[in-house]
C-alpha cells in the first residue's frame, strides 16, 4: 500500500468512525474512537508486514463483513454490484430486455416475455429457447450470467439466437433494452364464482399499486371472498406491507410498531386509514416458513385485528429492521436498528445466536421441519377435522402464539410428506426436463394449446402416459433407478407437477399456479373450505 493510499484510507475510516460515533451519541474522543484506532493499527500491520501482498480493498471488505457477521443474521455488508442488483429488484424496475426465464438441464428457457416489454415487442414467445446471447453460447449458463448479459443500459441492443420448438425454427432476434417494471403480484384469478385468489411474491416499490389493481379486477369478476397467498414471500419494503394492510383493514386499526435502542426517529407506529378497497370481504391469508419480514407484518396485523384467518405454517420469524448506510465506493451496510412488533405486542423475531455459527444455525433451523412441527404437538393444540385428504390440521393454543417468534397460523396445515423418489425427481429438475420433452414432442397435443387460452390447457390437457414415458427415459439417461412402487403411489402428484411445469413454460407463472391451485394445493383447498363453511 502506498503512503498516499494509506493516508486516504486512514482518513476515510476516521471520518466514518466519527460519523458513527456522532450518530450513536458518543464523544469521538472516547471509547468508540479508541477501538477504531485499534482497527487502524491492525490494518496497518497486515498491510505492511504480512508475508504475502494483500489486496487492501478486499481486506477492508472482509473486516466489515466480519463485523456485520458478529451481530445478528440480518445485518449484512453489500459490495457495490450487490447493492445495484438489490436496488433494481426492489425499486420495481431495471433496464434490460424483459423476460422471465428458467434454466432447465443447461437450456435457457423463456418462461414469459413481460407484458409491454422490449422482448414482447420483438416477437419473443413463451417457450422459446435462447441458445446464443451476442454470439456467445448460452448452453450451461448460470442465472447470474443471464442477468449480467441481458441487463444493460436503456437504448442498447442485445442480439439473441432463439430456437422455437413449436416450429422447429432457429431465429435471430435483436432486442433494444428498455426500462423494465418488476412485478410482485405473481397471479390473481377467480377460484369459483365468488372467491378470488391473489399471490404476492415479495414487497417491492410497486406492490401496493399492483395489489389495488388486481383486487379491482377480481371485484369486477364478482369477488366477494379473497385468499391472499404470501407463502415463500421473503418480505421487502415496510411501507408497501403497511399500504396493503391498510387496504384490508378498517379505519384506525394498528398495523405494526418498532422499538429501537435510541428511540426517536427509529421508532415508528403505523395504523390503518379509511377507504380500503377490500375491508369487508371474508379473507384467508396463506403463509409458510418462507414468509418473512414484511409478509409477517401483514400476517400479524390481520391476525391481531381479527381480519383474516392465517393458514399454513409458522412463519420465518424475521422481525429486525434494517437501514441501509451507503459508502462512497457504492458498497453499503444494512444495519439492524430496531425490532418489529405486532399490534398486540408479539415479537416477530425468533431467537438467534451471534456470530457465524449462530447465523448458520439460524438458517438451518428454519429448514428443520420436524423441529418446527414439535411446536404444535404440545401445549394444548387441537386437531381439527377437515374434508381435505392428505392433510392434518391443528389449531395452536393461546400459549403457542407468543412462544417462539414468527406468526403462528390460526390453522397449522401439515401435508403428507412426499417420498424420496418424488423428492429426487423434483430436486434434480426432472419435472422441468419432462415438460420440455413433451413440448418438443411433435406428436403431443400440447401444440394445440400453445398459442391459445391457458384455461383450455388447464382444463383439458391430459397426457399421463407420455409424461410417464418421458420421466422413465430421463431417469435411465441420468442413471436414477425408477421406483415403480413409489411412482404408483405418487403418480397423480407427479403428473400434476409436470403439467404445471408445461403450463409455466407455455404461458408463464400464473398458469403454473392455476394448475396447482386446481389439482394439488391442499393448503389452498383447506382455505377454500374455511371460506365455504364461513369459518374464516
Amino acid at each position: 500500500m502506498s503512503r498516499i493510499v494509506q493516508a486516504i484510507l486512514i482518513v476515510a475510516i476516521l471520518l466514518f468512525g466519527i460519523l458513527i460515533g456522532y450518530k450513536a451519541g458518543k464523544d469521538p474522543s472516547g471509547t468508540v474512537f479508541g477501538q477504531q484506532k485499534k482497527l487502524l493499527e491492525a490494518l496497518g500491520m497486515i498491510s505492511a508486514l504480512y508475508v504475502d501482498k494483500i489486496d487492501d480493498e478486499g481486506l477492508v471488505d472482509a473486516g466489515i463483513e466480519g463485523m456485520a457477521e458478529s451481530l445478528d443474521p440480518h445485518t449484512v455488508y453489500l459490495k457495490a454490484d450487490q447493492v445495484d442488483f438489490s436496488d433494481s429488484e426492489f425499486q420495481g424496475n431495471f433496464e434490460g430486455i424483459g423476460i422471465e426465464f428458467d434454466i432447465v438441464h443447461d437450456t435457457l428457457l423463456v418462461v414469459t416475455p413481460l407484458a409491454g416489454g422490449p422482448s414482447e415487442s420483438a416477437g419473443i414467445l413463451a417457450g422459446d429457447r435462447i441458445i446464443e446471447i451476442d454470439t456467445l453460447s448460452s448452453v450451461g449458463i448460470s442465472p447470474m450470467e443471464v442477468i449480467e448479459r441481458l441487463r444493460g443500459k436503456k437504448g442498447t441492443t442485445v442480439s439473441l439466437r432463439i430456437y422455437r420448438p413449436y416450429t422447429s425454427k432457429t431465429l435471430k432476434v435483436d432486442v433494444v433494452r428498455d426500462k423494465i417494471p418488476t412485478y410482485s403480484v405473481d397471479a390473481f384469478f377467480m377460484l369459483d364464482d365468488e372467491t378470488g385468489y391473489l399471490r404476492l411474491s415479495r414487497f417491492v416499490a410497486t406492490t401496493a399499486k399492483e395489489f389495488r389493481s388486481a383486487v379491482k379486477k377480481l371485484q369486477e369478476r364478482g369477488m366477494r371472498k379473497i385468499i391472499v397467498d404470501v407463502r415463500g414471500n421473503p418480505g421487502g419494503y415496510l411501507d408497501q406491507a403497511v399500504e396493503v394492510a391498510d387496504e384490508l383493514l378498517p379505519d384506525g386499526k394498528p398495523i405494526v410498531y418498532t422499538k429501537s435502542r435510541n428511540g426517536g426517529a427509529d421508532e415508528m407506529r403505523y395504523s390503518s386509514t379509511s377507504g380500503g378497497i377490500v375491508e369487508r370481504s371474508a379473507m384467508v391469508l396463506l403463509v409458510d416458513r418462507g414468509s418473512a419480514s414484511a409478509a409477517e407484518i401483514l400476517a400479524g396485523a390481520l391476525q391481531d385485528n381479527d381480519r383474516a384467518s392465517v393458514v399454513g405454517e409458522l412463519t420465518f420469524g424475521k422481525g429486525l429492521v434494517q437501514r441501509q448506510f451507503e459508502f462512497d465506493d457504492g458498497s453499503a451496510m444494512r444495519l439492524t436498528i430496531a425490532r418489529y412488533f405486532t399490534p398486540s405486542g408479539r415479537r416477530i423475531q425468533r431467537d438467534y445466536s451471534r456470530g457465524s455459527q449462530g447465523r448458520e444455525e439460524y438458517y438451518r433451523e428454519i429448514a428443520d421441519i420436524e423441529e418446527r412441527e414439535k411446536l404444535f404437538t404440545g401445549s394444548g393444540s387441537l386437531e381439527v377435522e377437515s374434508a381435505i385428504e392428505g392433510i392434518t390440521v391443528f389449531r395452536p393454543s393461546a400459549e403457542q402464539f407468543d412462544s417462539s417468534g414468527g406468526i403462528f397460523p390460526d390453522y397449522w396445515v401439515v401435508e403428507r410428506p412426499v417420498d424420496d423418489f418424488y423428492g429426487t425427481l423434483q430436486s434434480q429438475g426432472f419435472f422441468d426436463e419432462a415438460a420440455l420433452s413433451i413440448i418438443d414432442d411433435p406428436s403431443s397435443t400440447v401444440r394445440d394449446y400453445a398459442e391459445g387460452d391457458p384455461g383450455a390447457f388447464i382444463e383439458d390437457f391430459s397426457e399421463d402416459r407420455k409424461i410417464e414415458v418421458s420421466l422413465r427415459s430421463i431417469c435411465k439417461t441420468r442413471g436414477v433407478p425408477f421406483d415403480e412402487a413409489m411412482f404408483l403411489k405418487e403418480k397423480r402428484e407427479i403428473i400434476v407437477a409436470v403439467k404445471s411445469r408445461i403450463a409455466r413454460q407455455l404461458f408463464g407463472i400464473e398458469a403454473q399456479i392455476r394448475v396447482l391451485a386446481r389439482e394439488s394445493d391442499k393448503v389452498l383447498h383447506f382455505a377454500q373450505e374455511l371460506l365455504r363453511t364461513d369459518k374464516a
